[in-house]
């Protein structure tokens, strides 16, 4: 198998493409059930493909802040929109423009045992939200050198007065 065969974000054996696809099938599968949490489980979906690509999907402070923050905030918090939203508006201040990127001590060398494809049977909707919390802890695991840094603005995201109040 060529290297080609690859991907180049999560190193599945099957190619980026192929990646890509599994990714929006399952997300489509998601989105059809429409469960009453399903949307906590479609975001953390995104949360976990984009931190198992962040060469495509976490280019900037702003995006490793969302995804890396939303997938904290739903394993170690209640997942709540509340919480999203706390974290996009920190993600939006422009105290990022000067950090290293990423910050330390920068990208994991493997972004989590379990990948994508491990979601393709997966159509119970239990089952599915199973896979999907599975492959987002392993995930969250292979990001351990980051989980402080996660938490920290979990944190400072906390103190943030939603938009629109006063």
């Amino acid at each position: 198998m060529g290297t080609s065969d690859v991907c180049s974000g999560c190193g599945l054996g099957a190619g980026r493409q192929r990646c890509q696809d599994l990714f929006t099938d399952v997300s489509l599968r998601v989105r059809a059930l429409a469960w009453t949490d399903s949307l906590k489980t479609w975001r953390l979906m995104h949360d976990v493909y984009a931190l198992q690509h962040p060469a495509d999907l976490c280019t900037s402070y702003a995006e490793l802040i969302v995804h890396l923050g939303g997938v904290a905030w739903a394993l170690e918090h209640d997942g709540s929109e509340r919480g999203h939203r706390a974290l996009a508006q920190l993600a939006a201040r422009p105290d990022w423009q000067h950090a290293a990127y990423p910050p330390a001590p920068g990208w994991p060398d493997g972004r989590g045992s379990i990948l994508v494809n491990s979601l393709d049977t997966l159509s119970e909707p239990l089952l599915l939200v199973a896979g999907i919390d599975r492959w987002a802890r392993a995930t969250w695991l292979a990001y351990a050198p980051l989980q402080a840094t996660a938490r920290d603005w979990i944190q400072q995201a906390s103190q943030i007065t939603p938009a629109g109040r006063r």
